[in-house]
């Protein structure tokens, strides 16, 4: 990792007080300088925290360098840095680099993780810390109460999370914005789900959690980058971190349907020799339609084992040791 200012040695507040926000940006500078601005009142309302600022420049086109953040004179906030990545790593994967590069920067007692475009609303960043003091041995995810987008994202929103429900057993009902505990966020650099969904690594992780409701709030500028092929393939990796899980469901009901499909064809053969019930060509269109069936059951569950047994060969992914091959430089734009 190449540094392209000097870092901030640690020192100055202690740890008990310290608090990194991890803010993942796509070229939407200036929703982000509007979220700084307003960190930095909360900050002033705060004096008995630190706030810390990283956002992660995740291959954006737009150089940082030429937006309202540099020069910009802060209040309250104790320091604000863009990790700047050698390329588009994903949303996901730009956040699991920002937290492995935060907790390399300082001693800081918790990480909070939100987007940078409004929708997390920094207003309830005072519940979040609140709510960790008393609880600070949990992550405290910030939980949908109300959402602020049209009728088919939330209809589509609600299918995604039956979904995840009924393929996972888990229920999910929170984002990014969360407050991860020091000690909570060491642990889950190290999981390999966090490389593909944040908020499910963090139910997977099995970590203690306690939660806020937070109502989705409205983007500070622009448009949403996010399209719905983008918005199904994020559903699909959350439950990506649960794929073991869903293959042995998976093997499970291919399981009942051969089962059912072998039953179906004896009873089809057996009502064909042993009765007169019989319809003329029936039997031998139940049997090929059973038939199809238990050879699709068979196949569905081969290639299911197969996948897990490849998955279980296959190196995997571990964010903190390949994290900093993916970040160029951290640039430090604000420091007191």
């Amino acid at each position: 990792m190449n540094d392209a200012t000097e870092q901030p040695a640690p020192g100055g507040q202690s740890a008990e007080t310290s608090v990194v926000f991890v803010v993942p940006v796509l070229d939407d500078w200036v929703s982000f300088a509007r979220l700084v601005d307003k960190l930095d009142k909360i900050a002033a309302s705060l004096p008995e925290w630190r706030f810390d600022i990283l956002a992660v420049d995740d291959g954006s086109e737009s150089d940082f360098r030429s937006s309202a953040l540099v020069d910009r004179r802060f209040t309250a906030l104790a320091s604000l840095q863009v990790a700047e990545l050698v390329c588009n790593v994903g949303h996901q994967r730009a956040i699991a680099v920002g937290l492995t590069a935060a907790l390399l920067n300082r001693e800081y007692e918790a990480v909070i993780v939100m987007d940078g475009d409004g929708e997390d609303d920094p207003d309830y960043v005072p519940a979040l810390l609140a709510m960790h003091r008393s609880h600070p041995g949990c992550v405290i995810t910030a939980n949908r109460s109300e959402r602020s987008e049209g009728l088919a994202f939330r209809v589509f929103y609600q299918i995604y999370k039956v979904l995840f429900r009924g393929m996972t057993g888990q229920t999910i009902a929170f984002g990014n914005y969360s407050l991860i505990p020091r000690r909570i966020a060491e642990r889950l650099v190290w999981r390999p789900e966090i490389w593909n969904n944040l908020a499910a690594a963090i139910i997977r992780s099995r970590a203690p959690k306690q939660s806020i409701w937070a109502r989705r709030a409205v983007r500070y500028d622009g448009q949403s980058k996010m399209s719905f092929v983008a918005l199904i393939l994020h559903g699909l990796s959350a439950m990506s971190v649960y794929s073991d899980v869903l293959f042995v469901r998976l093997l499970l009901t291919s399981s009942v349907f051969m089962l059912l499909s072998t039953i179906g064809i004896i009873a089809v053969l057996g009502i064909r020799i042993g009765t007169d019930l019989a319809i003329p060509g029936w039997a031998s269109t139940m049997v090929a339609a059973l038939g199809l069936m238990l050879v699709q059951s068979i196949a569905i569950s081969l290639g299911g084992v197969l996948i897990v047994l490849q998955g279980r060969v296959t190196p995997t992914v571990i964010p903190t040791i390949v994290a900093p091959r993916y970040l160029r430089s951290i640039h430090t734009l604000h420091s007191r």
